[in-house]
């Protein structure tokens, strides 16, 4: 009986001191001004060093406040709004975990934007309390402009809502037609397109050209789509280098069927 009562009250003890810690709130981002959960989106300069925080609560303890920056080429996250037709040039990735203590503080990052990349990324930040209780992600967009490298700018693309965005369709046999415009302060030294199938690897259509050191080269490709072209995923390629052989890739993706 001794042994009984001793193994209730033991019982008793858990019960109560797991009733008692149990925190099933999750972490809130409790923004102030100039945080990057509350701001549309984040302006960048290539080659700058981008500095961001975030104000972060819990009710009892916080934990972890993780930090992601990846391109948004491809892919887009749950109540993202669509950004339109953009062409990114670059690859880029940052991650950043932030040990926190306390019921509130403030989580920041500072890194130096690579002078080669240029579009729209991501910025994702995961909050996690120090009992596991995990917040709804905050996603705002980083549009990361380039003073650096070529930029190509385009105003037409045969079967592209340039507005919407998307995945232009074209069929084998036809022509399409490309407008637009190549620019770079330090003058434009070549040019050049290609498209490829990309599983196989096998160039359908290219075209090179000399900027001769024009700060702004205006150009109108016509492009015939071959008869016999597989249908399936391809990818327009788009180079271009400055007078200073500063380079830079871009394009989009396109299906023929």
């Amino acid at each position: 009986m001794k042994n009984l009562n001793l193994f209730f009250a033991l019982a008793t003890c858990i019960f109560m001191y797991s009733c008692g810690t149990t925190d099933s709130d999750a972490p809130t981002f409790c923004s102030v001004d100039g945080d990057v959960a509350i701001v549309d989106e984040v302006e960048a300069l290539a080659g700058s060093t981008l500095s961001l925080n975030q104000t972060v609560c819990d009710n009892e303890a916080l934990g972890t406040a993780n930090w992601d920056l990846h391109s948004a080429e491809g892919h887009a996250h749950e109540g993202e709004e669509e950004e339109g037709f953009v062409l990114f040039s670059g690859s880029w990735d940052y991650d950043f975990s932030d040990e926190l203590s306390g019921t509130s503080a403030t989580s920041g990052i500072s890194t130096d934007i690579p002078n080669d990349v240029r579009g729209v990324w991501d910025i994702v930040i995961s909050l996690v309390d120090a009992e596991g209780n995990i917040a709804a992600d905050v996603v705002t967009p980083l549009h990361i402009e380039n003073d650096f490298i070529p930029e190509y700018q385009l105003t037409m693309v045969t079967g592209l809502d340039l507005a919407v965005g998307g995945e232009p369709v074209w069929a084998p046999g036809s022509t399409i037609t490309i407008e637009g415009t190549l620019s770079d302060s330090d003058g434009i030294e070549h040019w050049g397109y290609h498209l490829e199938n990309e599983d196989t690897e096998v160039k359908i259509a290219e075209d090179e050209g000399d900027g001769a050191g024009s700060t702004e080269v205006s150009f109108t490709w016509t492009i015939d789509i071959p008869t016999g072209a597989t249908p399936g995923e391809y990818h327009f390629h788009m180079h271009a280098h400055d007078m200073l052989d500063n380079a830079m890739e871009t394009g989009f993706h396109v299906e023929i069927e």
